[in-house]
């Protein structure tokens, strides 16, 4: 029996839309810490909020080196060679 075929138009689809909505919500998240920040709270919670807020950021730019690979994997077809087993 052979396998399905995938559609690589919709999976490259899927993947771009689940980063865009991951950023989106990382950078919601930042500007929620940084607000918070101007509510005046004591000064090592002020440094809390501004250091999560700055590690939220750090990993934007992984985000989309893994929507990178991901895609590679869809145009390569990896996904249509692993059902094969």
């Amino acid at each position: 029996m052979r396998p399905r075929s995938i559609d690589r138009k919709a999976e490259k689809r899927a993947a771009v839309r689940s980063v865009v909505v991951s950023t989106l919500l990382q950078l919601m998240m930042v500007a929620a810490l940084l607000w918070l920040r101007t509510m005046g709270p004591p000064d090592w919670l002020s440094g809390l909020l501004l250091l999560l807020a700055v590690a939220d950021l750090i990993t934007i730019p992984f985000t989309f080196t893994a929507l990178w690979q991901r895609v590679r994997e869809i145009e390569k077809g990896e996904l249509e060679e692993a059902k094969k087993y």
